[in-house]
């Protein structure tokens, strides 16, 4: 177990790592048409329509090029579940039965900030695309790497939390036996 409590940290700096890269990509005709990594789905960000032969994304001819700009909003759970590796990965320094506790809770929070941010970003994608079941969200690597390091810190820190500390008893002296052979009784004279 002392392996792992040194290790310990190392979950919460790869899933910070994590959002540098993509975690979503939007795809049509299995070609990507836009990336977001974890970075932009806390912040937003603004994109311009990708033209794919002569046409938009809505399959509209142009002879001008215009670039308009659009945005993607922030996404509230994906700062959630940063915040929850950042603290964890503060609290897992801290060498404590309690502060287990707490990486546990954390670890459960930040693998349900990131479920919960799937469910918010493909109900916004069924608004947006109502009626155009060409473009489809693909998850990446990144996105399911940040789920399972959350759940296997998770589990790392409760069985640290759940292990017996070693407890020193302290041991009395061993008593002296009186010997068994006896010896012969002096002469009374």
């Amino acid at each position: 177990m002392e392996p792992l409590k040194k290790l310990s940290p190392g979950f919460y700096v790869i899933i910070i790592l994590l959002f540098l890269l993509p975690f979503v990509n939007l795809s049509c005709s299995g070609q990507t048409i836009m990336s977001l990594t974890g970075f932009q789905l806390i912040t937003g960000t603004e994109y311009s329509e990708n033209e794919m032969f002569g046409q938009n994304m809505m399959g509209q001819m142009n002879n001008e090029r215009v670039c308009e700009k659009k945005e993607v909003n922030a996404e509230p759970m994906a700062l959630f579940a940063f915040l929850a590796a950042v603290v964890g990965l503060v609290f897992s320094f801290i060498r404590k039965k309690g502060t287990a506790l707490v990486c546990v809770i954390v670890s459960v929070l930040g693998t349900l900030f990131l479920i919960l941010l799937k469910v918010s970003i493909d109900g916004d994608a069924q608004l947006q695309m109502s009626g155009q079941s060409i473009i489809k969200l693909e998850y990446q690597p990144a996105y399911w790497l940040s789920i399972v390091f959350f759940i296997l810190s998770a589990v790392v820190f409760w069985l640290m939390f759940s292990e017996k500390e070693g407890v020193a008893v302290a041991q009395a002296p061993p008593v002296q036996q009186p010997p068994t052979n006896p010896p012969p009784p002096a002469d009374p004279k």
